[in-house]
């Protein structure tokens, strides 16, 4: 404490065999970083050599690194990456604006808490400050997410703290390196080799196209083709959290309570999650106990849309009669200020969607547990008369143990619905949908059994079956093209299951979700059976 506030202190020991440079660098980067007045700057307020050990004081905070953050977590929301990203683009203009570089930006290097981001380690920036090139490897500290020209001997310019910065927002979104890569040192490979970007347009299909389009622009290998700046890129990303902030309907905002009917307990809202087309996500936490929640409320602008609210209500209170593990489970429906919401279960872990970008196609008998337990919840689900619409790796969260539940019912419809269509429009995501729904036909719980065909197929494979430069050509691919062929890994029974749901006729394809279950379990026993062969009985092996 220093007259009564709360302060961090960091204490650096001294390697005996390069002292001098230790100190000369400790000193530096806090002489660089304490003339820096910017809140989202990390600054020292006092320094000190003392017991054979450097000691520095600052602000305190309890934030935790957003790497961490983002493999505890999973994959930021949104709103909380663009909040963060706004923030750090305006301490780079900061920066930039003196003449200064960062040169180490990145999750690693960023804290992250409810008051926001701050940008560390300021060791780098010091030294260039300074004028010293080449900069010592430890100094230096080039990562997955330095800049090509970086990674090839170059020294660190704006466009390199630019790059770095849209990298960041990539990790935070998706929970990827830039180029890819299942380790820090996988993914540092990949970059100095020049792999491609992933496709993060593909996994946070939320993503603004503007906004998107920076970002591309921003990890251009060639430092000149690097449009804007970090201050164009921060005006989009404050301008993205706005308007994901303007989606919080009146008497959500982060703190409030709200009392479900039905006797539950209230809840406290703890920040907005994420979004689909009519609802807004927030996790939320039990007043007397930790257990944490996913409100589900409809959006401010659908509020006095009367489809949008049966639509929304009575899915909500047909849901809550399943209680089944591979669906996500509604505990409690309510109403606050006029704005419908429902409590649900959060489960932790990433969605599919994130799970096949780290990974990469996965075994057939992996795939066959995950689309198991995915027809097993469409099989709860339809028994209630609801058919999905929307089935796809992003609405399907995976919990540990590889358990998919099934989540995001936007757009799901009742059979006994009359009104809950909107006319002239598709509702559902093309690549995984079946060629009947882009007919404005009715929908039947064969359109769910096709989408599983599609996610069980890129499981498989890695990639969706029909994945078109656009909507257009998915959709023609959907309705003329037969699916593409499974890696030759994958074994004929298993093709012959992904093909029958795949079928452009919906009779040709399993009648029902409790027929395909039964198929897929039968193969998934069958092929992990073969996988590990049962050991001999210890007697039976003594008696031949």
């Amino acid at each position: 404490m220093i007259l009564g506030s709360p302060v961090s202190v960091r204490r650096l020991t001294i390697d005996p065999a390069r002292a001098d440079d230790v100190r000369a660098t400790f000193f530096r980067e806090m002489r660089h970083a304490a003339a820096l007045q910017h809140p989202t700057c990390w600054r020292p307020i006092d320094v000190l050599d003392a017991d054979g050990y450097l000691w520095s004081v600052q602000d305190a905070r309890r934030g935790t690194m957003s790497e961490d953050r983002v493999r505890e977590l999973g994959p930021m929301t949104l709103a909380d990456a663009a909040r963060y990203g706004g923030e750090l683009a305006d301490a780079l203009s900061y920066l930039h604006a003196r003449g200064f570089v960062h040169g180490r930006v990145s999750p690693r290097w960023t804290l992250v808490d409810e008051q926001g981001a701050q940008l560390i380690s300021f060791t780098k920036s010091a030294d260039l400050a300074a004028g010293i090139w080449p900069l010592r490897d430890a100094v230096n500290g080039l990562t997955a997410f330095s800049s090509p020209e970086e990674l090839a001997g170059g020294r660190t310019t704006s466009a390199g703290d630019l790059y770095a910065l849209a990298g960041t927002l990539v990790f935070w979104l998706t929970g990827a390196y830039p180029r890819g890569g299942a380790t820090p040192q996988d993914a540092f490979a990949r970059a100095k080799a020049g792999a491609p970007l992933v496709d993060f347009r593909a996994l946070r299909p939320d993503l603004p196209p503007v906004l998107a389009t920076a970002i591309d622009h921003a990890l251009a290998a060639d430092p000149e083709q690097r449009h804007g700046s970090v201050a164009s890129l921060g005006q989009l990303l404050v301008e993205t959290y706005r308007r994901l902030a303007a989606e919080v309907p009146s008497g959500f905002e982060t703190g409030v309570f709200l009392r479900p009917t039905g006797g539950m307990e209230p809840v406290q809202i703890l920040g907005r999650h994420g979004s689909g087309a009519f609802g807004v996500v927030f996790r939320a936490k039990a007043r007397d106990h930790d257990t944490v929640y996913a409100v589900k409320a409809l959006k401010p602008e659908h509020r006095h849309d009367t489809d949008a609210r049966e639509r929304f209500l009575r899915e909500a209170q047909a849901l809550q009669a399943i209680d089944h593990p591979n669906v996500v489970r509604i505990r409690a429906v309510g109403e606050e200020g006029g704005t419908p919401y429902a409590v649900m279960d959060f489960v932790a872990g990433p969605d599919l969607a994130t799970l096949l970008l780290r990974e990469g196609a996965m075994s057939p008998c992996r795939a066959l547990r995950i689309a198991a337990g995915v027809a097993r919840g469409l099989e709860a689900i339809h028994l209630e008369g609801i058919v999905h619409r929307d089935l796809k790796p992003h609405n399907i969260l995976v919990a540990p143990d590889d358990r998919p539940v099934i989540a995001d019912f936007g757009v799901a419809r009742s059979m006994s619905a009359t009104r809950m269509t909107m006319t002239g429009r598709f509702v559902g995501t093309p690549a995984y949908m079946a060629p009947e729904q882009f007919d404005d036909e009715a929908p039947t719980f064969t359109v769910d059994l096709y989408a599983l065909g599609a996610i069980l197929h890129e499981m498989l494979a890695g990639a969706a079956p029909f994945a078109g430069r656009d909507a257009i050509s998915t959709i023609r691919a959907i309705r003329e093209q037969p699916p593409p062929r499974l890696p030759d890994d994958v074994p004929e029974t298993v093709r012959e299951v992904v093909d029958r749901l795949l079928r452009k006729e919906p009779a040709e394809r399993y009648p029902t979700a409790t027929a395909v279950r039964g198929v897929i379990e039968a193969l998934q026993c069958r092929l992990e059976a073969e996988r590990v062969p049962e050991a001999p009985h210890p007697a039976r092996a003594d008696a031949e």
